[in-house]
């Protein structure tokens, strides 16, 4: 019979060893995967809770704005018809609406729950769609403070140009305690600084309006954008 190879105790050993190092290598292996499918999957759920509130304040924005740029046409229309009327019957009537609307500005109150809770918790990384994160981005950091700065001179040039020379010759609202006559009225609305003025607030608000429209059409691309990104998760 043939003799039996006799292992030498020192192989016999490091095989050992080799084997326990495999076993504790393969079993960090797997941890460390699992780890990082469970970081993934919590990442992936997080991201989705972040797009489905944007997608709420999105769909509020698109709204609001509609609302907006409706009103502000309507504020821009009396400020004509305070501007351009022919004959004082023309506004007679209605003049205190029209002086109530020109004396309005815009206001646009975007709902940035989402984002700001996004930027706070530096979770902008967590969004894996570059052109996604682009119009978010570009959204929250240049479309809206542009829209703002604008609702912004709107309100300055009311506030501080209209409103006080408007009051120079009759009270802005309704005063029971100055009643001043729409005859007169009409008359402080044919001098020149006072035209001049209503003309000016009425290209500022023109624009303040454009920036609206571009601010929605932006607000809907992004809307699609997100829209599609969580239908695919």
């Amino acid at each position: 019979m043939e003799e039996k190879k006799v292992q030498h105790p020192v192989i016999a050993i490091l095989e050992k060893y080799i084997s326990e190092i495999l076993v504790i290598f393969i079993g960090i292996s797997i941890s460390f995967f699992f780890d990082e499918w469970r970081d993934n999957r919590k990442d992936e759920e997080t991201i989705k809770k972040h797009l489905t509130v944007l997608r709420e304040n999105l769909v509020q924005d698109t709204l609001q704005l509609a609302y907006i740029i409706n009103h502000g046409n309507k504020l821009v229309s009396s400020i004509n018809k305070l501007t351009y009327f022919k004959s004082d019957s023309e506004i007679k009537d209605s003049i205190n609406f029209h002086i109530d609307n020109a004396a309005s500005y815009l206001v646009f109150k975007p709902n940035q729950m989402a984002y700001e809770e996004i930027r706070q918790t530096a979770h902008t990384n967590l969004i894996k769609n570059d052109s996604l994160k682009t119009l978010f981005l570009a959204y929250y950091t240049s479309t809206i403070p542009n829209c703002s700065e604008w609702c912004n001179v709107d309100e300055t040039h009311t506030m501080t140009q209209l409103i006080p020379e408007m009051s120079n010759h009759f009270p802005v609202v309704v005063d029971s305690l100055n009643l001043i006559s729409s005859t007169e009225k009409i008359k402080a609305l044919k001098l020149k600084k006072l035209r001049n003025l209503l003309l000016t607030n009425a290209v500022y608000k023109k624009e303040t309006i454009h920036i609206f429209i571009l601010t929605k059409r932006a607000t809907i691309r992004l809307l699609k954008k997100v829209n599609d990104e969580l239908k695919k998760s």
